[in-house]
């Protein structure tokens, strides 16, 4: 029993001490990252980072606390280290990931993100997953589909992580009005662009403040943010193709209020026509047809 005492009771006392010293340093960060921090996902990001932060202290503080314990073991504690490392490469990957995503600001909650070819908004990044409320798939218009998607937080190495809400918070999204050959396609590109600016100019300001805030700390060339009609013709119809930016989770809502005030107003005009996929048929008489082909008998 001494000899145990004498072995095992400093790791003992040092490893309660740090799992209560790491219990209360979270407990004190926590409350004051909730007074200072008032930004939902901001404050969420802090808590998360300082767990992460305090687990892997805490972790290695034990580890070095017991680590002498096994110095006459060196060979087979290495040997061991190793095994646990293969086996358990998933998992620390997924850790790894969790401080990268943090650490590296590849996302947060509230972010609408794809990854893996799995689009969603971020509502939980935990110590080995990410979790999305799913978005598309069997849905259109990048709207909700209600599943719950969890992605190893080891995913994000090696594999593009699509950030549509990040840094700017907007995209750029077309709409294509085609229209026949004989309508006044000036008249279609101007109703058109006034809806177009009806629609972003509330947020239009705060996508020009939000750009300039992103060529502050990224080499951003000059877009334009201002609704633009790009012409084309086809061969059945003449294409006009609307450009706009908008907010990606108000796309489908934005399409909807473009197209409802488009189609009314274009109801109300003589000179737009909608255009159609267009065939032509040519159409013979029989005795054209056998001018054309002397030789063929008719049939009796």
């Amino acid at each position: 029993m001494g000899i145990f005492t004498q072995h095992y009771s400093a790791p003992l006392i040092g490893t309660v001490a740090a799992i209560f010293l790491g219990w209360l340093v979270t407990r004190m960060g926590h409350a004051v990252i909730g007074s200072r921090i008032k930004e939902p996902t901001e404050r969420y990001r802090y808590h998360k980072a300082l767990t992460t932060v305090v687990i892997i202290a805490v972790v290695f503080a034990v580890v070095a606390l017991w680590a002498h314990l096994a110095q006459h073991a060196g060979t087979f504690a290495g040997l061991v280290g190793a095994g646990v490392a293969v086996a358990l490469r998933e998992p620390l990957l997924s850790i790894a990931g969790r401080i990268a995503i943090f650490a590296g600001k590849i996302f947060n909650v509230g972010d609408r993100i794809e990854i893996n070819q799995m689009k969603g908004d971020v509502i939980d990044i935990g110590f080995f997953y990410t979790r999305m409320m799913e978005v598309g798939n069997w849905i259109g218009g990048d709207q909700a589909s209600g599943r719950i998607v969890q992605i190893s937080n080891s995913k994000i190495f090696g594999a593009p992580v699509f950030n549509y809400t990040q840094n700017f918070g907007y995209i750029w999204d077309e709409i294509e009005l085609p229209i026949t050959y004989s309508s006044n396609a000036a008249q279609a590109s101007a109703i058109l662009l006034e809806v177009g600016r009806n629609y972003t100019k509330e947020f239009l300001t705060g996508a020009r403040a939000a750009l300039e805030r992103m060529q502050r700390y990224f080499v951003v060339p000059k877009f334009e943010l201002d609704p633009v009609v790009y012409i084309e013709i086809t061969s059945n119809w003449v294409s006009l193709r609307m450009r706009y930016v908008v907010d990606p989770k108000e796309r489908r809502n934005a399409t909807n209020f473009i197209w409802r005030e488009v189609f009314e107003r274009i109801q109300k005009r003589k000179d737009i026509t909608i255009g159609s996929t267009t065939i032509d048929l040519t159409v013979r008489p029989a005795e054209q047809k056998q001018a054309e082909h002397p030789g063929q008998k008719k049939a009796a």
